[in-house]
């Protein structure tokens, strides 16, 4: 399953050499991941109600820069899971203005609710079947 998010780049984004300012496209591949999860039915609502957990806390995250975004672009943010662990999967970002590609990220995250034993601490959990199932286009892997 892929998302797909088509945005402009606006003035707030940029630094002084007037290109995306890097931690930019980290808010954005957290915002794609949230809505992957939302286009296969996995708002935080959904995710805590129905599963008892907080969400999918990132706790690696990268990306390689190919080519500058600059103010007014016009952007598309393709989001996937690349992979799954027991407890975590490894979301795939690209970045596309028009056919060039700009950047490219990678974040880990874990399933993840709060701890039984410690009241305001989180722990990480097995990812249940049906969530990788709706993220998976209806085959559950691993």
């Amino acid at each position: 399953m892929k998302n797909e998010i088509e945005f402009r780049v606006e003035w707030g984004d940029t630094d002084p050499a007037a290109i995306t300012f890097y931690p930019n496209f980290f808010r954005w591949y957290d915002w794609g991941t949230w809505n992957l999860l939302a286009a296969a039915g996995l708002t935080r609502d959904v995710l805590n109600t129905d599963y008892g957990l907080i969400g999918f806390p990132i706790v690696e995250a990268q990306s390689k820069f190919h080519s500058p975004t600059r103010f007014w672009d016009q952007v598309r943010l393709t989001s996937q899971v690349q992979s799954w662990g027991r407890k975590s999967l490894c979301v795939a970002h690209t970045l596309h203005v028009g056919d060039r590609l700009s950047a490219e990220g990678l974040e880990t995250r874990v399933c993840a609710r709060e701890s039984a034993k410690h009241p305001g601490e989180i722990e990480s959990v097995i990812v249940p079947a049906e969530i990788k199932r709706a993220l998976s286009g209806g085959a559950v892997e691993g």
